[in-house]
C-alpha cells in the first residue's frame, strides 16, 4: 500500500452555525469541536477535517466513530494510520500501513527569526544559503519536513524542534537525530501557493494528490 493523501477546500463550505445540516456527516465528537470555535474560518476547517475523515477512513475499513486519541493526542485508528493538517483553504489527510505525518503552510513572508529560535543549527545554516523568494519557500520547505516529522511520531510539540535536522542529501530528504540517520522518507505535494510535506515509515507514496468534493445538503 502506498501512502495517499488527500485534500479537500474549506471555501465551498458553509458555517456549521448557520447551516448545522453539514454536521450530519461527521461524528458527535467532531461536532462539538466545530461548534466550539470563535472565528467561521476556524469552524470550516474543523469541519472540513471532519468530513474528509468520514469520507476517506471507510475506503480503508475504518469507522471515523471509532477513532480514539493516543498519549500524545494523536487521533489513531486501528487498521491504518493518518495524519491531518490545515492551513489558508485548504485541509489534507494523509494514510498509510505504518506511521505517517503530514503538514500543509500557506506560504507568506518568512516570520522573523524563526529559523534561528526554532531549528537545528545544520538547518539554519543551510538557509542561509538562500535569499529572497528562494529563501522564503525553502524556509516553508525545511518547517514542513520538521512538521511531518514529529506529526508522524506523534511527538508533537513535546520533541524540540532544534533536536533533529531534515535536509537534502544524495537526492532525497533526510532527518537525522541523536547523530544518526532515521528510516523514514518525505515526499513534497505540488500545491500553488502552499508547500506540502510527508512523512512516513513506508517508502512507496501516491504520486499526486487526490481531491476530495462535497456535495452538501440542501441548505
Amino acid at each position: 500500500m502506498a501512502v495517499d493523501l488527500y485534500m479537500t477546500d474549506i471555501r465551498t463550505l458553509p458555517d456549521a452555525r448557520a447551516h448545522p445540516a453539514v454536521l450530519h456527516e461527521i461524528g458527535s465528537r467532531r461536532r462539538q469541536k466545530v461548534l466550539s470555535f470563535v472565528r467561521a474560518e476556524d469552524r470550516k476547517r474543523c469541519l472540513g477535517a471532519g468530513l474528509l475523515l468520514a469520507r476517506i477512513l471507510p475506503l480503508y475499513g475504518e469507522n471515523p466513530e471509532a477513532v480514539v486519541y493516543g498519549a500524545a493526542g494523536k487521533p489513531e485508528a486501528q487498521r491504518v494510520h493518518f495524519n491531518l493538517s490545515h492551513s489558508g483553504d485548504l485541509v489534507i489527510c494523509a494514510v498509510g500501513e505504518k506511521a505517517v505525518g503530514c503538514d500543509i503552510e500557506k506560504i507568506a513572508e518568512e516570520p522573523e527569526g524563526v529559523a534561528e529560535r526554532f531549528f537545528h543549527l545544520e538547518e539554519a545554516a543551510y538557509l542561509r544559503a538562500f535569499q529572497g523568494q528562494a529563501r522564503t519557500e525553502m524556509f516553508y520547505r525545511l518547517w514542513t519536513w520538521k512538521e511531518s516529522y514529529v506529526k508522524m511520531t506523534g511527538e508533537g510539540m513535546f520533541l524540540p524542534l532544534q533536536d533533529f535536522a531534515a535536509l537534502p542529501a544524495d537526492g532525497q530528504i533526510r532527518v537525522r537525530r541523536g547523530g544518526r540517520v532515521l528510516a523514514c522518507h518525505m515526499k513534497e505535494y505540488s500545491v500553488p501557493g502552499y508547500q506540502v510535506s510527508v512523512c512516513a515509515e513506508e517508502e512507496t507514496f501516491s504520486g499526486c494528490v487526490k481531491m476530495v468534493h462535497y456535495l452538501l445538503p440542501s441548505l
